[in-house]
């Protein structure tokens, strides 16, 4: 088994869920998982939790929620405070296990048009996640987006203080309340922290 190497992220968006991919990754030193409410038509916890909780418990997990399903075997994007809350609560009990992070999944599909719906529409979704940090329903909390353009320009003092924003490179964002932090290496995206976070 190789050292740890924590800059890189085994991602299992379109990767399989099996126990031999986890156990290979741990041979190659990977200790990172990143996954979302939504992969593998909302199974993906509950799976990774059926693959053995000894397994499970020797990854960092990064998680995401933003995606719901829909009737007809779609899925949508809501930032509903209670159905992310409920989110939450599922992922840990599907994880059987709090998530060391957990990202709000793609914002802007779901932001008003306007500056200010859109500052208390993310205020609200991130308040539910600051919160979830502090019911222990997670380690912390941050935003994963491919166009940070729309959440970036309504970042102020009112929103929690701590989020962290993954971001492809393409779409770094241009607002000056953010700054990097450090690089998701497995995707080629960077973490960006709000400043004085």
């Amino acid at each position: 088994m190789r050292a740890p190497d924590h800059r890189v992220v085994l991602g299992l968006h379109r990767s399989r869920h099996e126990c031999g991919l986890l156990t290979a990754a741990l041979d190659l030193g990977i200790t990172r998982i990143d996954t979302s409410f939504n992969y593998r038509d909302f199974t993906s916890h509950s799976t990774l939790s059926r693959l053995g909780s000894g397994l499970l418990a020797r990854y960092s997990l990064s998680t995401k929620v933003g995606f719901f399903p829909r009737h007809g075997g779609t899925a949508e994007h809501s930032l509903d405070a209670a159905r992310l809350r409920q989110a939450l609560e599922q992922t840990n009990r599907d994880l059987r296990r709090a998530p060391d992070l957990v990202f709000l999944h793609h914002p802007e599909r779901s932001l008003p048009g306007t500056p200010r719906g859109a500052r208390e529409k993310l205020g609200a979704a991130s308040g539910v996640l600051e919160d979830s940090v502090a019911r222990g329903l997670s380690g912390a909390w941050g935003i994963a987006s491919w166009d940070p353009a729309p959440p970036a320009a309504v970042v102020d003092g009112a929103l929690p203080a701590r989020p962290v924003l993954m971001v492809p490179p393409a779409c770094w964002p241009a607002s000056p309340h953010w700054m990097p932090r450090r690089r998701w290496p497995s995707s080629g995206s960077w973490a960006w922290r709000r400043e004085g976070a």
